[in-house]
């Protein structure tokens, strides 16, 4: 039996590249900005992008249900988004900003580079 989501509450939703829905709720975004990362100056849109259109997703080492979604924002920032996966529909677990990105983990994602 698939347990049913409860969208209560729910900030956004996109369907991210490879085709899953990936949410988040109000409650959880104020809980990432105001406690886990104050330092996180993005906002939603940022984010929605980076589980849209990654340069690369990456299998988290510790859990496999785990993804890390990482686009670059700029000159030297990387956008790192983690997402947990179950029953095929995702919700945010974190997001930062990083000027150093260390990857670990299984590549199972990369955007293709245009050939000129």
């Amino acid at each position: 039996m698939k347990k049913t989501i409860n969208k209560t509450g729910v900030l956004f939703e996109v369907t991210d590249v490879l085709g899953r829905k990936i949410r988040t709720t109000k409650t959880y975004w104020k809980k990432i900005k105001e406690i886990k990362h104050t330092e996180f100056k993005l906002g939603i849109s940022e984010v929605k992008k980076t589980l849209i259109c990654p340069e690369e997703i990456r299998k988290s080492v510790t859990d496999t249900t785990v993804l890390v979604f990482v686009k670059k924002i700029n000159k030297n920032a990387i956008l790192v988004v983690v997402v947990k996966v179950l029953n095929g529909e995702g919700f945010l677990v974190t997001t930062y900003q990083t000027y150093k990105y260390k990857k670990k983990g299984e590549s199972i994602w990369q955007k293709q580079k245009v050939k000129k």
